[in-house]
């Protein structure tokens, strides 16, 4: 009885700490079914789990109750037939701190396009006008909306004409506009637009803050709408989402800083061709996804019957 009752009791656990809905609802369906095979001793039925964060990273951003998830996780992910990890640096957690082993690991990347067809093209920021910079998510801890502001001081302190767009709600909204008051910067707060890239005009650039991704959508979206963007290399899963040199900039520190030179270079030039990038944004489109996805399924299967 006790280990039917686990799985209700740890969502509850779950849902009260994680800073991501999503997150947790899926880190809770994996240890669910994962603990109902394990109490069906007799089933014979493969498991394909899937991983969107990298959750050492993902516990720091927690409360202590909620490191019960991570603990069980550990135990119970390496039971599965094969989990799916949404990007290379979750892969590597899964196989470094999860024991997972490498031969049950499948990177499919989020299918975030549903064409590769770019969606805009752009030129670069016009010096006509001030820099238009957007955050773009939920204004919760773990994002860092404050860190765009203070982006935002560093670049107006060195006399360079900007300006801010923060497109998305959270429980951090209110202090955020608080801060962005008494800094005297000029910050628009849209909140959640769809799609993002339409919510303000001649968006310059795309400065994610976050202190982890899984994998950044959203950086990918930026490419596909001609947008350039910023991100910091710590973030670890915004490697897999960005090319460094064509569709953006990748800081070395999260200093205010390193991010407001990355935003110089990345604005300074015009992103590639649609041909050049094309092959990559294919790679993040829905059809070669769900491609990878059924080649993943059906390696499960043949996997169980050998």
């Amino acid at each position: 009885m006790r280990r039917i009752l686990l799985p209700f009791w740890l969502r509850r656990q779950i849902d009260a700490d994680a800073p991501d809905g999503v997150v947790s609802l899926l880190t809770y369906s994996n240890l669910v079914t994962l603990l109902a095979l394990t109490v069906i001793r007799k089933s014979q039925v493969p498991l394909l789990v899937s991983e969107h964060t990298i959750p050492s990273l993902h516990a720091l951003a927690t409360r202590r109750r909620v490191h019960l998830t991570r603990w069980l996780a550990c135990r119970m992910y390496r039971r599965a037939a094969g989990v799916i990890a949404v990007s290379h640096p979750v892969a590597g957690e899964l196989v470094s701190a999860f024991r997972v082993s490498s031969e049950r690991i499948f990177v499919i990347a989020n299918p975030v396009l549903s064409s590769p067809v770019s969606l805009r093209t752009r030129s670069p920021a016009a010096t006509s006008r001030p820099l238009q910079l957007a955050f773009v998510g939920r204004q919760v801890p773990p994002k860092r909306p404050g860190l765009f502001v203070d982006v935002l001081r560093e670049l107006a302190e060195r006399d360079i004409p900007v300006r801010g767009s923060m497109i998305g709600d959270g429980p951090l909204r209110e202090r955020t506009e608080r801060e962005a008051l008494d800094s005297g910067l000029d910050i628009l707060f849209t909140g959640w637009r769809e799609p993002w890239w339409d919510a303000v005009p001649d968006i310059d650039c795309l400065v994610l803050t976050a202190r982890f991704e899984g994998l950044a959508n959203v950086l990918v979206e930026a490419a596909a709408a001609g947008i350039p963007s910023v991100a910091c290399s710590r973030a670890l899963g915004v490697a897999d989402a960005i090319v460094p040199g064509l569709t953006g900039e990748l800081t070395l520190t999260d200093s205010p800083r390193d991010y407001a030179d990355a935003v110089m270079r990345a604005t300074s030039q015009p992103l590639p061709s649609q041909e050049t990038l094309g092959r990559w944004l294919e790679h993040l489109s829905v059809k070669p996804s769900t491609t990878a996805l059924l080649a993943a399924f059906q390696a499960v299967v043949d996997a169980a019957k050998t």
